[in-house]
């Protein structure tokens, strides 16, 4: 990663530094979405083919079924879980809506591991340098750190987060249609 950019003067707020970290530790998510009214983090993942029912049907279900094991394992809520997916000029778009109340670290490299291993080949990944054992363990305790830090604060900006160019890019969302 060459950098994280955000407007010039405006504070480096919680959402921002879960969404930095979110797309900085996994490559494989192309946008994370921070919706602070709805509480929920919505996570993209671009597939270079046209997904077809049959097959997001059976990755939903996989995925549903191991959100609830882990829930069940862990004694706590599961929490709202949502998933679509969208195809664009060959390209299919599979989001998933989560709650943040219910979300933490364990859960999230879950959901990647699933995707990861449901769409292996087909996943568009950011060209990333290999990270560090002990890198990778300060990311992800710092993304459970934000996780639960935005669980208790006050509503802040509606954001959107992807790369380019190597580069992590957050906007303000505020202007833009839900």
């Amino acid at each position: 990663m060459k950098g994280i950019f955000w407007k010039e003067g405006e504070s480096f707020s919680n959402s921002m530094s879960l969404i930095a970290f979110l797309l900085v530790r996994y490559p494989e998510i192309g946008t994370v979405r921070f919706d602070p009214e709805l509480k929920t983090l919505q996570f993209s993942f671009i597939l270079n083919k046209i997904l077809s029912e049959p097959e997001f049907e059976s990755f939903k279900e996989s995925l549903l079924l191991s959100l609830n094991a882990i829930s069940e394992i862990q004694e706590r809520n599961s929490g709202k879980t949502q998933l679509t997916f969208s195809v664009y000029d060959g390209l299919t778009f599979v989001e998933i809506l989560r709650d943040i109340d219910s979300l933490n670290q364990e859960e999230i490299a879950l959901i990647i591991g699933i995707v990861r291993s449901h769409f292996e080949g087909d996943l568009l990944l950011d060209q990333q340098e290999n990270m560090q054992e002990e890198d990778i363990v300060i990311q992800e305790e710092m993304i459970e750190h934000m996780l639960e830090d935005l669980k208790d604060s006050r509503p802040e900006k509606r954001l959107i987060g992807f790369r380019e160019e190597g580069r992590v890019l957050i906007f303000n969302r505020a202007n833009l249609p839900k």
